[in-house]
């Protein structure tokens, strides 16, 4: 056989591999937590089950809490414990802020890039940023495209230039969990393992507490694209600039997990922050807008519901015009009082 056959066969046996190669993913529509790495389109599928007022979503798991009371308006499969992909980033985030608060780093502090981790930010099959060998970054711009871009290399080095270890930044994570009363386990800082579980409330009542403890962070994830190394990224976060009042938060997809998103926006003063678990392809943001829909149009109703069944029953007329009740705001600084007679016209009228 001669040498320009067999440089054929063998040109020929390397293009079918290729082609083979490519449709595994082809066929799952993304590789693990791909989705942060090309966000996806919204499409609209015919897998929407689950009713959330006169509307359908495709969501395994969803809530909608109000940010201020945490009150619930909307809630499906809530405590499930659920493989979260990469919103387990926002543990990895919330304890990376509290060793800035402390004085450990802070956002100015340059993180170099050994060897191995540009060769994890490199690989295309996780979401990631390119960051070359020897490269340094504050790390206000790996917070940057951790938390808007997804980038899964950018978080184990923030994990092993902080903590000492990626497996530190993990035990954080979890002690974090705790600390807060949230049923959660995390096994890595970047949302690939398949053993990572959180509930949607859990989810809920992290990102609530991250945004009330360091409400700076809402200044990161409402960015609809980054600057890093000279390179510019798109948020995964496609509800920005497209839904009113989104100014956050984080997504999440593994084939584990399905498409995730933990939402937030404000209209009229009013936070909410939405959940939707294990959505199909191309709904996880239209699921998310028929849940920051209902909780804005049910939001009165709710919370007063909740406070009549609270306060009503109360029989204490001889203290009805000087106690005064907290009624909360979105910031909470700012924190109102009613009277509870007040409160109880109110209430009524409403």
């Amino acid at each position: 056989m001669n040498t320009k056959l067999i440089l054929k066969l063998i040109l020929l046996v390397a293009v079918i591999s290729l082609a083979f190669s490519s449709i595994p993913g082809l066929i799952a529509g993304a590789t693990e937590t791909g989705d942060e790495d090309e966000p996806e389109e919204e499409v609209y599928v015919t897998a929407a089950t689950v009713s959330v007022g006169t509307e359908l979503i495709s969501s395994e798991a969803a809530l909608v809490i109000d940010f201020s009371t945490g009150l619930v308006i909307y809630e499906y499969n809530a405590d499930e414990l659920r493989v979260p992909a990469s919103m387990a980033k926002m543990a990895a985030v919330y304890v990376i802020f509290d060793a800035i608060r402390d004085g450990h780093v802070n956002y100015e502090t340059r993180v170099e890039i050994s060897e191995s981790l540009s060769v994890f930010s490199y690989s295309r099959a996780f979401s990631n940023v390119p960051m070359p060998e020897e490269s340094s970054f504050t790390i206000r711009e790996l917070l940057d495209v951790v938390i808007v871009r997804s980038a899964s290399a950018a978080t184990v080095a923030l994990g092993e230039a902080i903590f000492g270890s990626e497996d530190a930044l993990v035990e954080k994570m979890n002690e974090k969990a705790i600390q807060l009363g949230i049923e959660a386990t995390f096994r890595d800082s970047w949302g690939r393992s398949p053993n990572n579980r959180i509930s949607a409330r859990g989810m809920a009542e992290l990102t609530r507490a991250l945004i009330l403890e360091y409400p700076e962070v809402l200044d990161i994830t409402s960015k609809r694209e980054v600057m890093f190394n000279e390179r510019t990224y798109r948020s995964t976060n496609l509800l920005l600039g497209e839904y009113e009042g989104v100014d956050g938060f984080k997504t999440g997809f593994t084939n584990p997990a399905g498409w995730c998103f933990a939402g937030t926006a404000t209209q009229d003063g009013r936070r909410l922050i939405t959940i939707t678990m294990g959505s199909t392809y191309g709904y996880r943001f239209p699921d998310t807008r028929i849940l920051l829909d209902y909780g804005f149009e049910n939001y009165n109703t709710v919370i007063a519901d909740h406070f009549r069944s609270a306060i009503l029953p109360l029989n204490f007329p001889q203290f009805a015009n000087t106690t005064l009740v907290p009624i909360l705001t979105y910031d909470i600084k700012d924190t109102q009082y009613l009277k509870l007679r007040e409160l109880a016209i109110a209430l009524n009228a409403g």
